[in-house]
């Protein structure tokens, strides 16, 4: 009896290899956007600590000539940060929809490999029954 061979294996494999590739891809996507994420915290505890040191009862014109200047540059920050995380979003969203062709072309082939092992099952099992019918009527032509 023959062992059960795909000839698809390879590309199977290469399969696996492509989800594999775009799930890795993804995954450095989702470490980027929470890197952003922490960034932008960041940013928003400065902005809060300036807004305190504002809140002061008393302060020097140089005190506020120099807070100034400091949240403008918060603020540019931030909106940079937000930019960049919209970027990241949207090329999140691209790597979802390859992840999800990746995954719809490997089931592709498994389901195709399957297909094909269950034809070979079926032959085989026609095979045997064939045999085992020769086998007995060999056996009958002997004894009869």
């Amino acid at each position: 009896m023959q062992r059960f061979r795909f000839r698809l294996e390879t590309v199977l494999g290469w399969r696996r290899l492509t989800l594999e590739m775009e799930e890795n891809r993804l995954e450095q996507l989702f470490a980027e956007r929470a890197m952003l994420d922490r960034q932008a915290a960041e940013l928003a505890s400065r902005a809060m600590d300036a807004g305190r040191f504002l809140s002061r009862a008393v302060l020097r014109a140089e005190e506020l000539a120099a807070i100034e200047p400091h949240r403008r540059r918060l603020a540019r920050e931030a909106e940079r940060l937000e930019t960049l995380r919209a970027d990241c979003e949207s090329r999140i969203a691209q790597q979802r929809a390859r992840v999800l062709e990746a995954e719809r072309n490997l089931r592709l082939i498994e389901r195709l490999k399957e297909r094909r092992r269950a034809e070979w099952v079926y032959l085989q099992d026609r095979e045997m029954e064939a045999f085992a019918s020769e086998m007995f009527l060999a056996r009958r032509r002997q004894t009869g």
